[in-house]
């Protein structure tokens, strides 16, 4: 679905003076499956065209699901009559728009997902089923999105891309119990599908069922579960407006030592590592932000309104209006950079121990103290001296963010591309984290 410019423009006139379009044309095709056998496959094409007119310090948003000149009448006509009701603002305010004269990244569309072949979605599928034991059972989905993203103003503003991404998940159960790998990539034929039977074998190991462990103990959080931690963390904590208002629990502390020292992360949109895109919902350019460097506190990432308090220049980190997840800027594409340790060493150093593969959701519960809840799923296991000796119950955790943040002990050398449905992309290696901040019910 590509976004024709002239229809953009178009709709920008008749919308007029002091409008901003955001406009996301989605292409996803799905495949899911269950029982080691195919239960859908779905293809879905939309447009969503998001609008805000600001004039004389008022503002109105609406959203359409097309370009047809008739249907952005209608909602124009609307938009008039609110901003109409609406006090004006004070005199000489303004809304700051985005910077025109700053080049657009350029994102490379993969065609691998752009030509969607259903019989490689298929060839996933036979090739993962077929590499795993007899009595394993396979279950989870492949996607292919390719996302056409406009965002253009009234003042001449004309941003584009168009952002691909395939993705694969395997759960495999044996016995009542479950593990699963998860892939992604910009280009489909990135994805190392060979690769995933022989992991959820593994994964699968024939250890015994343990006991549940109770009060604190050393967490190897690998990469798919570390994921939820530096994205949680990074929503809840790393946005101006929250740093700006006192909500974010390092506000007022740029400059001190607020994680670990073995922890350094940035955001960039643009770094291949992730899944890049090159503008946020505003327009504005994605800058490489460095958050926290050796545990020191950096960095926020910011938008127009809250440009102020990262030196005036906005870091690309709006989000579109009525965001499901808030108004706040926010982390896009984070990277926390590797570690030394093997993960060979880290599970020997993490000795007795809980490891956890998966976590299946963190919930923010207090922001301003990052408390959290969450639980764990697939392949939990129990280590002694080092090494893997049981499966261990799945168990929710209930912990405070900036205190496990600051009890990592060693990071893995080896990083995983991972996506939240609040982030873009998350780039993590395995974490290990010190007995105290995580205690086991």
């Amino acid at each position: 679905m590509s976004i024709d410019q002239a229809e953009v423009q178009q709709a920008l006139e008749i919308l007029g003076d002091g409008t901003r379009l955001d406009i996301l044309g989605e292409n996803a095709d799905l495949l899911r499956y269950a029982e080691s056998e195919i239960t859908a496959q779905h293809s879905e094409r939309r447009m969503r065209v998001r609008v805000r007119i600001n004039r004389d310090g008022r503002a109105v948003a609406g959203s359409l699901e097309t370009l047809d000149p008739e249907a952005v009448r209608v909602l124009a006509d609307r938009l008039s009559a609110a901003l109409a009701e609406l006090p004006a603002g004070p005199v000489g305010s303004s809304v700051p728009t985005a910077d025109n004269s700053a080049e657009t990244p350029v994102i490379t569309a993969s065609g691998s997902v752009l030509e969607s072949d259903p019989a490689v979605r298929h060839r996933w599928f036979t090739t993962v089923r077929d590499g795993l034991d007899p009595d394993m059972k396979l279950g989870g989905a492949i996607r292919y999105d390719v996302l056409d993203r406009v965002v253009a103003d009234s003042t001449g503003l004309f941003r584009s891309e168009t952002l691909t991404k395939a993705s694969i998940q395997a759960i495999a159960k044996q016995d009542g119990r479950s593990a699963s790998v998860r892939f992604m990539h910009r280009d489909a034929d990135q994805i190392p599908i060979e690769e995933i039977p022989g992991r959820l074998r593994e994964a699968l190991t024939p250890l015994p069922m343990g006991e549940a462990h109770h009060g604190t103990c050393r967490v190897l959080l690998k990469p798919q579960a570390a994921n939820a931690l530096i994205a949680t963390y990074g929503y809840a904590v790393l946005g101006a407006n929250a740093y700006a208002t006192g909500r974010s629990a390092v506000a007022g502390r740029l400059g001190e030592k607020v994680a670990s020292e073995l922890i350094t992360l940035v955001d960039d949109g643009c770094d291949a590592d992730g899944l890049p895109s090159g503008f946020d919902a505003e327009g504005n350019v994605r800058r490489r932000t460095r958050l926290i460097d050796h545990g020191v506190l950096t960095g926020v990432v910011s938008d127009q309104r809250r440009a102020g308090v990262t030196g005036g220049v906005p870091t690309g980190h709006a989000v579109p209006d009525g965001w499901r997840f808030g108004g706040d800027p926010v982390p896009s594409h984070l990277l926390l950079e590797a570690g030394e340790s093997t993960e060979d060493e880290l599970l020997a150093e993490c000795g007795s121990g809980l490891v956890v593969n998966r976590l299946d959701y963190l919930r923010v519960l207090h922001p301003k103290e990052t408390l959290v809840t969450g639980t764990t799923r697939d392949a939990t296991y129990w280590a002694e001296d080092g090494k893997l000796v049981a499966w261990h119950p799945q168990l929710r955790f209930t912990f405070r963010m900036d205190e496990v943040m600051n009890a990592i002990l060693g990071v893995g050398s080896v990083r995983e591309r991972c996506d939240q449905t609040f982030m873009e992309s998350v780039v993590v290696p395995s974490l290990l984290i010190d007995a105290g901040p995580l205690v086991l019910p």
